[in-house]
């Protein structure tokens, strides 16, 4: 038999002789609100909110952290602010992996969200921003929609993976009518934005949504949105009022103070900081799955309801990162982990069959369209197989015409091989992303 092409890598080993073991990397998601970052007013001035201070603060806490995908909220509204953040902050002390995404705005807020993330693991792919209501009006502040795809060293130059959605949000503060209806009014638009844009897929929700309940429209919007595609999921399960609710202790963000003229008072006894993850990742059934018990709010013990954060003792972080926390903000950072499941290691070629052949340049023709993918100059009487990465069949046929088309829908997102066996092996590589 006539063999030509670069031997198979691993993955069509695993579809000829059984399923391979996982790999798996850890992505840790954190949300922040900074407090002023950058942005004075006649309460939070220079000299009770300082930058220079805050950023020591601030690389404390990052350092301890370690995230890898991080928005913060109330960041002043210029790229000055983030691009101090990546020098000050993030890449220092010989880090250079943290890169910043651009500032999206409604051009009349003094305050953005700013999202920084490791680039030796995410590329971004497109951002966006929700600015207006369905009724066509200004919300209080821009939300951001930006999808990075993960950089898995295993796949070939060019080939996408997995597609992770961020939606960054710092909703309207206040617990009046007027308020709730500014948060409603923020969450509908961006739930009709996602469903109307995406497809469904790997979605995180995170920021300051400034909710006091559970059953607030705007976090309802959220969590029980008609499109079940599109639902959002917390993953600690934690319904109820959390406001000066002390069964609620341990997940409180806000506030780390009692009193104080830039921070907000009355001791940790509110709930306003979140990551969401849309079903797809709590559900454990592609590629990126939630963490159990990787949800954490970091420096609340749990003892210090109505307490400011440094009263007593708080072992739940180093010392130094407590006192960071108490200077730095009045919220507390939230951080959770997602699982990436990669593409098999490469292997020997010893290792591989000898049968076993990968021809780069395949006679027959590959077209992937919208919705479908499509096969053309087939050979009849060759065998067609479609494997995923770890060896299980999806499609199998005898190839009766030399041309078939095969919908998207019927495979889950994810890395396919297709393979003809006649005259010659043949086999091609498809990602499929929804």
């Amino acid at each position: 038999m006539k063999r030509h092409g670069l031997t198979l890598l691993l993955l069509l080993v695993f579809c000829l002789t059984g399923r391979a073991q996982e790999r798996l990397d850890t992505l840790k998601v954190m949300t922040y609100n900074l407090l002023y970052y950058g942005e004075q007013t006649s309460f939070c001035t220079s000299s009770n909110n300082n930058i220079n201070d805050k950023d020591g603060y601030l690389k404390t806490i990052t350092d301890y952290l370690n995230p890898d995908l991080l928005l913060v909220n109330e960041m002043g509204a210029s790229v000055v602010y983030a691009d101090r953040i990546i020098a000050n902050v993030l890449n220092t002390d010989g880090e250079t992996r943290y890169r910043r995404a651009g500032i999206q705005n409604n051009s009349f807020s003094s305050l953005v969200n700013g999202i920084f993330y490791d680039k030796n693991k995410l590329a971004q792919v497109q951002h966006e921003k929700v600015t207006k209501t369905l009724n066509n009006a200004d919300i209080v502040r821009a939300i951001d929609v930006i999808t990075f795809y993960y950089k898995d060293p295993n796949l070939a130059v060019g080939d996408d993976t997995v597609f992770i959605h961020l939606v960054g949000m710092h909703l309207k503060a206040g617990s009046t009518s007027q308020d709730q209806g500014d948060r409603d009014v923020a969450t509908e638009a961006l739930m009709s934005e996602l469903a109307d844009n995406y497809a469904s897929g790997y979605f995180i929700a995170a920021g300051d949504l400034n909710v006091q309940s559970s059953s607030e429209a705007s976090y309802q919007n959220l969590i029980a949105a008609s499109n079940g595609d599109y639902r959002f999921f917390d993953p600690i399960d934690e319904a109820g009022s959390w406001s000066n609710n002390s069964n609620f202790s341990a997940i409180h963000t806000q506030s780390t103070h009692t009193s104080g003229s830039c921070f907000s008072g009355g001791g940790l006894d509110d709930r306003f900081d979140h990551i969401l993850f849309s079903g797809q990742i709590i559900e454990d059934t592609g590629a990126v799955k939630f963490i159990e018990g990787s949800y954490k709010t970091i420096g609340n013990d749990g003892e210090h309801f109505n307490q400011n954060l440094i009263q007593g003792t708080n072992s739940s972080v180093p010392s130094s990162v407590r006192s960071a926390l108490y200077e730095m903000s009045d919220h507390l950072p939230v951080t959770a982990q997602i699982s990436v499941r990669l593409q098999p290691e490469l292997v020997d070629s010893d290792t591989i069959p000898s049968a076993v052949t990968f021809n780069k340049n395949s006679a027959w023709k590959l077209d992937q369209g919208r919705g479908f993918f499509q096969l053309r100059e087939l050979t009849r009487g060759d065998e067609l197989r479609i494997y995923d990465i770890f060896g299980n069949v999806h499609h199998q046929q005898t190839i009766r015409e030399n041309t078939l088309r095969f919908s998207m829908d019927r495979f889950p997102s994810g890395v396919y091989l297709i393979q003809t066996k006649g005259a010659i092996d043949r086999v091609r590589k498809i990602s499929i992303v929804h």
